[in-house]
C-alpha cells in the first residue's frame, strides 16, 4: 500500500518550526508560504496547521456538504468564557437553533430600518470633531460602529459604557495573539494578560445583563435584542445562550466595520482622485446630506471603494476550519482534527486572480468580474457566513458616505502601516487624522 501523500512544508527551523517566521513578519510568511503550492503544511511548537490557498478547495470547505469539516479547536479557545453559547463557536443543531433564532434582525428588510439610524449617528459623532482637530482614527470609526450597533441592534444607549465593550474587545484581541507571551503556557498558568481578559469580560457581562434587565422590562421591536429575548420567551434559548449572542455582537460588530471604515479613510486619503471622484458622486445622488437605502444604489464609487479597502485589508484576514475525519483535499490526505487557515489576506491579494493585487484600484470592481467566488471572501461564506453581513456592508456604506458629505479627513501615520495577526487585523501603528468641516 503505497504511502499517504502529504502537502509540502516550507523551510523551518528545528524545534520552532514556522514560528520565527510568522513572528518576524506574518503576513509576508503567509504570502511566501502560500507559493509552495494550494495546500502548505506549517509546523509550530505544539500544533501542525494547513494553509490552504485555492478557492475551490476553500469552497469545498466552507460549503461542507458531507460534513467533514467544522470551526477549529483554536477558534473555540479563542472565545472560550465569552462566547461559548454564542452562533460564533456552537455546532450541530444548536447552531442551526441559535441561527434561526437570530435570523428575523438580519434580513434585508429588516435592516435596511437601521439605516436612518447608521446616518443618524453618523452625524452625532462628527458633531463631536472640531475644525482642525486631531483624531485617533480607529478609536473615533470604533466608537462611531458601537453606538451605530448599540442603536440599532441592541436598541440600548451606550453613552458614557462604550470603554466596557472597547476594553474587553482589546483584551479578547490580545488574549488571542499568537505571539504574545503566555501562548505556549499550559492553560492552567495565569498570565496577566489571561487576568485581564477574566476582568475585562465579567465587566462586560455584568453590563449585558442591565442591558437584557432593562429591555425585557420595555417594548420590544426587531432588533437582535428583542429577537433574542422573544425567543426566551418562548423557551427556545436560555438565558446565558440570549447573553452570549449579545456579547459576540458587541465585540466583533463594532470592532470588524471599524476596522473596514479605518482602512477606507487611509485609502482616500492616499488617493486624493478617488477621494474627490466621491464627493462629486456625493454631491449629485445624496439629498439633504443623509444618505438613504435608495440613494446607496447610486453610489457605486463609494462601494467599490468599500469593496476593495475590504480586499487590501480584510478586518476578517483569516478563518480556521478543523477535519472531523481523515480527508483527502487537494489530493492530499489530511488527518482527523487537521487545523485549516483559509486567509482571507492570502486570496484577496493573490497575482493569479487580481491584476497588480497591492495596488488599491476601486475601478477592478466595475463591470463583470472573472475569478473564481473565493478569491474574495471577507464575509467568509457558506452557511457560516457571517450573519451580520448585510448590515455590515450597509453600515459601511452609509457611514463612509455621510461623513464624504460633511468632512475631510486628512489622515497620517507616522510609520509604515503594519499590522497584528490576532483576531482581526488590527493597525500595530497609530493612525491620526484632521478633520474639516465641509
Amino acid at each position: 500500500m503505497s504511502e499517504p501523500v502529504m502537502p509540502p512544508t516550507p523551510d523551518s527551523v528545528p524545534l520552532l518550526g514556522h514560528t520565527r517566521a510568522f513572528s518576524r513578519d506574518p503576513f509576508g510568511a503567509l504570502e511566501r508560504w502560500a507559493d509552495h503550492g494550494n495546500i502548505v503544511q506549517l509546523e509550530f511548537p505544539g500544533e501542525t496547521l494547513y494553509l490552504v490557498s485555492d478557492p475551490a478547495l476553500i469552497e469545498t470547505i466552507l460549503h461542507d456538504v458531507e460534513n467533514q469539516f467544522t470551526i477549529a479547536e483554536q477558534q473555540r479557545q479563542t472565545f472560550a468564557d465569552v462566547e461559548d453559547h454564542a452562533v460564533t463557536i456552537t455546532v450541530g443543531n444548536r447552531w442551526r437553533r441559535l441561527r434561526t433564532a437570530l435570523h428575523p434582525a438580519f434580513t434585508r428588510n429588516t435592516i435596511d430600518q437601521y439605516a436612518d439610524g447608521m446616518v443618524e449617528q453618523t452625524i452625532i459623532r462628527i458633531d463631536t470633531w472640531d475644525d482642525g482637530e486631531e483624531i485617533d482614527l480607529h478609536r473615533e470609526m470604533r466608537l462611531l460602529t458601537l453606538h451605530i450597533l448599540a442603536e440599532t441592534l441592541l436598541g440600548v444607549e451606550i453613552g458614557g459604557d462604550e470603554d466596557v465593550v472597547l476594553d474587553a474587545t482589546d483584551a479578547l484581541v490580545d488574549r488571542a495573539d499568537p505571539r504574545r507571551f503566555g501562548q505556549l503556557l499550559p492553560d492552567w498558568i495565569p498570565t496577566p494578560t489571561d487576568r485581564r481578559f477574566q476582568r475585562e469580560v465579567a465587566t462586560l457581562d455584568s453590563y449585558v445583563d442591565r442591558c437584557l434587565s432593562v429591555r425585557r422590562e420595555g417594548p420590544r421591536g426587531d432588533d437582535a435584542c428583542s429577537v433574542l429575548l422573544d425567543a426566551y420567551d418562548r423557551d427556545e434559548l436560555t438565558m446565558e445562550e440570549v447573553r452570549h449572542n449579545l456579547v459576540a455582537l458587541l465585540l466583533a460588530g463594532s470592532d470588524t466595520s471599524a476596522l473596514g471604515l479605518t482602512y477606507c479613510w487611509y485609502l482616500l486619503s492616499d488617493h486624493p482622485d478617488v477621494y474627490s471622484a466621491l464627493i462629486a458622486e456625493y454631491d449629485e445622488h445624496v439629498e439633504s446630506g443623509r444618505p438613504t437605502v435608495e440613494s446607496r444604489e447610486h453610489l457605486s464609487g463609494l462601494r467599490n471603494v468599500v469593496a476593495e479597502a475590504l480586499r487590501l485589508y480584510p478586518p476578517t484576514w483569516n478563518t480556521m476550519r478543523q477535519t472531523t475525519q481523515p480527508v483527502t483535499l487537494g489530493g492530499y490526505r489530511l488527518p482527523e482534527g487537521a487545523e485549516l487557515m483559509l486567509p482571507q489576506w492570502v486570496l484577496h491579494r493573490d497575482n493569479r486572480f487580481w491584476e497588480s493585487p497591492t495596488e488599491f484600484r476601486p475601478s477592478r470592481w466595475e463591470g463583470e468580474r472573472d475569478r473564481p467566488e473565493y478569491a474574495y471572501f471577507p464575509f467568509s461564506g457558506g452557511p457560516r457566513h457571517c450573519i451580520g453581513m448585510h448590515f455590515a456592508r450597509l453600515e459601511l456604506h452609509l457611514a463612509l458616505a455621510t461623513m464624504v458629505g460633511r468632512v475631510t479627513l486628512d489622515v497620517s501615520v507616522e510609520k509604515p502601516l503594519s499590522f497584528a495577526p490576532t483576531l482581526s487585523l488590527r493597525p500595530e501603528v497609530e493612525i491620526s487624522a484632521v478633520v474639516q468641516h465641509r
